[in-house]
Order: structure tokens, then sequence, then C-alpha cells
């Protein structure tokens, strides 16, 4: 299933009944930053400075610069829009939600052996992937149809050999016919001699949120390490449809009942319109390991470095294709697949391994730069299964990704009684891409916050960008489509220390 397909674009194309693909593997490898508002306000630039709940899903080492107890939660206000341009035609797509961003509990005390040491214990949820999403993309074929890629696919095949989630169903839709069967040769009935419209709507639903459970220990206030068992949650679901339309009416049979081109099958009039509807829903939890250490070499500077192992995650796919075609005279043909309430399919991804350097500067009490800098290598994500099914999707992941780094930068600003933050974060293209380029994706971001006793109100706001390459089918035989991503999160942080 789903979105990536070529080293330079994001494409949809399902050509097997097992259709988990490289973009599963990349779906959940890409994760960004959550946590608590004062993090988001720095974007999740936290790796060295330490002291803020987001740690624990970061450098997990951070909790032990706790010296007093914390609760907080957080939730926010989401609107994602998408521009999709094809062949010159513009379409624009909004969406809001109202995540739930996370809590945090974090206990901290003093050994009783060594009392210039310390421990904590903490406990977060955070949302570190957000999947909602409409997209709508539109406008003229260029003379190219999904057709083209159903004889591609069909040709040189038996009947019983085609895929009956995709050109099994454009047979029994009369979409292709078999002319030849001895050496399996097969013609269309949508004829590129003709412009058509074709469109396709996207729309998917889901997060991964991560629940992350810690201990830190502080060495004479100087030396902190820590651990974090990282559970994350998956929920993911997709629905987009594909349609094609004669809106000109140019297939239309002529007058003396023959059809304006060659075609075998008699009976069915000319064509009129096709759909082509994939729907499927994953859910499952995973497991990893994250390790951490932070030193303060001097008042003024912290250094910082973590490593985030694999996450193993066991997922279950619900799946279901359907195809309709219409004709002018010969009525309407609906096909489904499986053809029931849908199959299952059971399935483990493993994503990269990360590692992490950090540095913060400090000033007094008055000011804070933290830079956090990731390398991550999409070239390790892997899909299993058992039988094992993706031996040729991991040699794809592998051919096709590359290593690449994310950068976050985050300033906090105390004019007491308020505080004030700035952030920026680069995530890189799993194709190797960093600060320019298709996939590549930006983050803006800033925030408020003021504390009163042991009670605190932090508030963030966080703007994204990325641009992307799509193709609505196999790009050998489609235009490509550009995407231009943008989100808005306004979030809100309530704590208190104990």
């Amino acid at each position: 299933m789903k979105l990536f397909l070529s080293v330079a674009a994001f494409s949809f194309l399902s050509l097997s009944l097992i259709s988990q693909n490289d973009i599963d593997a990349m779906r959940y490898s890409q994760t960004y930053f959550g946590g608590t508002s004062r993090s988001k306000a720095m974007a999740g630039s936290f790796g060295a400075l330490g002291a803020d709940g987001s740690c624990m899903g970061s450098n997990p080492a951070g909790i032990g610069l706790y010296k007093k107890g914390d609760i907080n939660l957080s939730f926010g206000l989401k609107f994602y829009s998408v521009d999709a341009t094809h062949n010159g035609t513009v379409n624009r797509n909004f969406k809001s939600s109202v995540p739930f961003d996370g809590l945090t509990l974090v206990g901290a005390w003093d050994s009783k052996v060594q009392p210039d040491n310390h421990h904590a214990l903490g406990l977060s949820c955070n949302q570190i992937a957000n999947f909602n999403s409409n997209v709508t993309i539109e406008g003229n074929a260029n003379f190219k149809s999904i057709a083209n890629d159903f004889l591609s696919s069909a040709n040189g095949k038996s009947l019983s050999n085609l895929d009956n989630s995709y050109t099994g169903m454009a047979y029994d839709n009369y979409l292709i016919d078999v002319y030849d069967t001895i050496n399996n040769k097969y013609c269309s009935l949508i004829n590129t001699k003709y412009d058509l419209i074709q469109s396709k709507s996207i729309e998917t639903r889901g997060r991964i949120n991560e629940w992350n459970f810690n201990y830190a220990y502080g060495y004479q206030d100087k030396l902190y390490i820590g651990a974090s068992l990282g559970i994350p949650t998956v929920s993911f679901s997709h629905n987009s449809v594909y349609s094609e339309v004669d809106s000109k009416d140019s297939m239309r049979l002529n007058t003396n009942g023959s059809p304006s081109y060659y075609y075998p099958t008699v009976g069915v009039g000319g064509f009129k319109s096709m759909s082509y509807q994939e729907t499927y829903k994953t859910s499952g939890t995973g497991y990893n390991l994250k390790l951490g250490i932070i030193y303060r070499a001097a008042d003024f500077i912290r250094l910082g470095a973590s490593f985030h192992s694999p996450t193993v995650y066991n997922l279950t796919d619900g799946y279901l294709y359907k195809m309709t075609a219409n004709y002018d005279e010969g009525g309407s043909f609906t096909t489904q697949y499986p053809p029931d309430n849908g199959g299952r399919f059971n399935y483990q991804i493993i994503t990269p391994m990360k590692f992490t350097g950090s540095i913060a500067l400090l000033y007094k009490k008055l000011a804070v730069v933290n830079i956090d800098y990731d390398i991550i290598n999409y070239k390790q994500a892997s899909l299993q299964s058992s039988p094992q099914e993706f031996t040729s999707v991991n040699a794809t992941i592998r051919n096709k990704y590359n290593q690449t780094s994310n950068l976050r930068v985050g300033l906090e600003a105390n004019l007491k009684p308020m505080f004030v933050r700035l952030g920026y974060a680069m995530y890189g293209s799993p194709f190797g891409e960093t600060f320019n380029g298709d996939f590549v994706k930006t983050f803006y971001t800033g925030g408020i916050g003021f504390r009163r006793e042991k009670l605190y109100l932090d508030i963030s706001f966080i703007k994204s960008i990325s641009n992307e390459n799509y193709y609505m089918y196999n790009p050998n035989f489609v235009d490509k489509s550009t995407l231009k991503n943008s989100g808005t999160t306004i979030a809100l942080t309530l704590g208190s220390k104990f």
C-alpha cells in the first residue's frame, strides 16, 4: 500500500495480494518531537538541557536533573492543509483535529547513602506522529490512463494469474479484455487517444502515541544517566478513491453500433467512467529501548548523547479493494476483493536505530540554547512475516533509502514572570536530502510560559512545512502531482511541581 514508490517521489501503487511495502516502513520510521508545550515551543530540543518530561522520549538522562516531582497534562488543536497540483489544476484540502498531546509524571528523591546523588522515575505518553489528512488531486490526464498500468501488469499472464485486487478486477469490470489467449495479450476499452479527467481523493486518520517508562540517576549533579522503555501504539486508517471520467463523451459508441476504436467485447457500450478504491486499517503496538547520558561540563555548558534502539512493531492490517466501471449503454459493474468482509494480515515492521548528540549553553538563569543533531539510516528499516513475504520489499528499502540527519534548535529566555521560547527543526528526507528538497520537513516553533509557586502553564505554536512529488498510480503511466503540506498546532500544558 501507500505512498513512497520511486527515489524521486511518493506514489500509490498496489499490485500484489500482500500489499504492505516500503511505504509502511517509512511511515512508522519517521516520527517527530512531542511532549510538553515547553519542549514543543523549543522544537523538541532538550537533549542536553534536561529537566522536562519530554526527555523520556528523547534523552532519558534528562529526567535525572529533576529535584522535585512533576505532573502535567498537554492537549492541543491542529490544522492541516494540502495544496495538490496536477497538470495545472490546483485543489486545496483542510483538516482540523484535537489531538491528545501527552502527560508526564515524575518522582525524584535523594540517595540515602550518598546525598549528593539522586534518583528519578518517570512515566510519559507523547504523540510522536499524527496521520490526519485529506488530499484531493484532480486534472486532465494528458492522454494517459490507469488502463495502461492494467495492461502492463496483465500482459503475459493467464486469466487465472491476474491479481485479484487489481488487474483481475479490471478484467471483471470489462476495463481490459484478452484478445490473444495463446500469448496472453490484452487490450483496453479505455483509449488514450482521447483525454480524460483523472482524480484521486485520499483520507488518512490516526496517530502514534508512545508510552515511556523511565529511570535516571544523577551523580553529584554532574553526570546523569537514564534509560526508557518505550511502548508505542499505532492506529492508522487509509481510504483512497481513484477515478477516470470521459468528460467529453469521446468514447461513446458510434451511430452504427461500433465503438470509436477496436475492442473485442461487445454489449457493454462505450467507456464512461471508472473508480478504484483502497481501504485499509492498521493497528498494533511496539517496543524499544532508549539510553542517554548528560554531562555538566561547566555551569554554562552541558553535553548530551542518546541512543534509540530499533522499534519492533507488531501490526495487523484489515483491507478491502473495490472497482467500479460505468458505460454509456451497457450499465455498471462493481467488484471487490476479498469478496466478503475484507482480509487481514499480521506482520512486523522494524524501524532504524537513531543516535543523537546534544549541547546546551546556559547564561545564569536568564537564557538557554539547546542543539540536538540526529543520525538515522533508513536503509535499516525492514518488514517481517512468517513465512517471510517481504524479501523483495526489504531489498527495495536497502536500494532506495539512505542515511540522513535531523536538527533541532531551541531557545528559552527568562523574562520574569514570563518565559519566551523559540525553535527550529529540520527532519531530513529518507532519501538522504537535508534542509532543502522534497520530503524534507521543516518546523518553526514558539511559545510562552508562566510559573507561580508550584503551578505552571505553557503554550506553544508549531508551523510545519513540507513538499512532495506524488503519483496517483504507477509513475510510468501518469504525470507527477505536487503536494504542498502545511500544518499548524497550538498546544497547552498545565502542570504542578510537588
